[in-house]
């Protein structure tokens, strides 16, 4: 009798045992399920990538971010008036993206950037960049397409334009904004850099 129920104790413990570690496996499979299953990129990243994505189909020269006072910031290159005219149908685009994403409750605010780098960490550019673009800027007026230029990383120029197509008089003019410009760097430029030039029609398609 006292075996037999030393026996049924014993079989009880193993019983207990083989309970408690299954619990625990689950346990860490869970807890290791959870860890792996975590998203590589927040909701709120995720909204401000495809708000960016949405105004680069229509812009160039923006960025995006958000602050702790949750405001989405859009940021916008160019001259005052172009900064003024784009900005209710940046506003529009924006609050249409967002209305059911992250940042649906954020405030929208604009920033105008004036002589910025897109990719160089946000800072002012050196005063030779800042000339350079005065210069480019001063020979570009002399074509009425002109609309603002953005220099980025020091080695690629993008001129937006107001040409609406890309017929073969559109092409001839971008053709011509080039050489301007590359003559322009020849002069003003340091020889040993170099530059890609884009110039873009109102379709952010490039003619050049």
């Amino acid at each position: 009798m006292v075996k037999r129920f030393g026996l049924v104790i014993g079989l009880l413990v193993v019983i207990i045992s083989l309970l408690i570690l299954f619990d625990k496996i689950k346990i860490d499979n869970k807890s290791e399920t959870t860890k792996e299953g975590q998203p590589l990129i927040t909701n709120e990243e995720l909204s401000l990538s495809r708000l960016k994505d949405k105004l680069l189909e229509k812009y160039v020269g923006i960025d995006v971010k958000t602050t702790a006072e949750k405001e989405l910031v859009i940021q916008v290159v160019g001259e005052e008036d172009y900064f003024q005219s784009v900005k209710k149908d940046m506003e529009s685009i924006a609050k249409n993206v967002i209305k059911t994403s992250a940042l649906k409750d954020y405030s929208i605010v604009f920033e105008r950037w004036e002589f910025t780098s897109l990719l160089d960490d946000n800072k002012m550019l050196g005063a030779d960049i800042n000339l350079l673009m005065e210069d480019l800027i001063k020979g570009l007026e002399t074509f009425d397409v002109y609309e603002y230029l953005v220099i980025e990383n020091r080695t690629t120029i993008t001129i937006q334009t107001t040409i609406k197509s890309a017929t073969h008089e559109d092409l001839q003019l971008a053709m011509r904004m080039e050489q301007a410009i590359k003559k322009i760097l020849q002069t003003n430029a340091s020889p040993n850099q170099s530059y890609v030039i884009n110039i873009l029609n109102t379709q952010r398609e490039k003619l050049n």
